[in-house]
């Protein structure tokens, strides 16, 4: 049984703390897209990044801790590694749409190629294993 398996679909939740953290979590999705408007109207197209080099090292270096973590936690057969798999798919493609939307030119096409050829299909991978191992007895496979 997987994620997606009706019956083990888990019941909304009832308590009050439950409630208060979904109306929370509405909140901060609507301030969020509010902000994302307003960024995307506001902001220059072109501007100049201070700690350009360090900002997409350190995105890789959290991708990679990502990676490492999850083949620890694989080797220990640790369903926590659905946290870090989905994690890094998330860096991934957070990954590919910066490339993708910062690059111009001939490192526009590699940008893009990057993305199609390496960092989607790897988030793809991550997202597949990280729903595998919500169910436990897929690990024993």
């Amino acid at each position: 049984m997987t994620l997606l398996d009706e019956r083990h679909v888990p019941a909304p939740p009832t308590t009050r703390r439950h409630r208060v953290a979904g109306v929370l979590a509405v909140a901060v999705a609507v301030v969020l897209l509010t902000t994302a408007l307003g960024l995307q109207l506001w902001l220059p197209e072109v501007t100049v990044a201070q700690h350009w080099s360090l900002a997409w090292s350190g995105l890789d270096i959290a991708t990679a801790a990502t990676a490492l973590a999850t083949a620890v936690l694989l080797h220990a057969a640790d369903r926590r590694a659905a946290l870090t798999a989905s994690a890094g798919a998330a860096l991934l493609l957070l990954d590919a749409w910066f490339d993708v939307c910062t690059a111009a030119g001939t490192a526009y096409t590699l940008a893009v190629t990057e993305a199609l050829v390496l960092e989607l299909p790897l988030a793809a991978l991550a997202i597949g294993l990280a729903l595998r191992l919500v169910d436990p007895r897929e690990l024993r496979r």
